[in-house]
């Protein structure tokens, strides 16, 4: 991985974490586009969002129900504009304490240092569960 794709990562992360809004602008496109599939009603922050107002609707609705208590990378794969990171995490339902652990898979497409692209792709049962929405098995 070049250090420019893992600075804009690292940058993003940090960003993230800290919840520095002007890091995150500094970091994703003005236009960016988030999609996050899931089943229609099944998880709040599901859908696709766009600009960097929808971005940060997505992550506020997203850190209004859960806290994430680890996040460890598994892998990270770069083609061209497209980075792909497999982590694997732990997170904690705010409304009812249930955690909640899985992989999740990241997809950002990078364009001039900047993410314009971000799809999440995660185990939406586990998370519908946690919630609450879907019975534990």
């Amino acid at each position: 991985m070049s250090d420019a794709v893992r600075e804009t990562l690292d940058r993003y992360y940090a960003a993230l974490k800290a919840g520095d809004r002007v890091a995150l602008r500094d970091v994703v496109s003005d236009d960016i586009e988030v999609h996050y599939p899931a089943p229609d009603g099944l998880l709040p922050w599901a859908g696709n969002w766009t600009g960097f107002d929808g971005f940060e609707t997505f992550i506020k609705t997203l850190g209004d129900h859960l806290v994430i208590d680890r996040v460890e990378p598994l892998a990270i794969h770069v083609a061209g504009e497209t980075v792909i990171t497999v982590l694997k995490g732990e997170w904690t339902v705010k409304a009812n304490a249930r955690k909640v652990r899985t992989e999740t898979v990241n997809m950002f497409t990078l364009r001039d240092g900047k993410i314009v692209r971000y799809q999440v792709f995660s185990d939406t049962a586990a998370l519908g569960t946690g919630l609450g929405r879907l019975a534990a098995a």
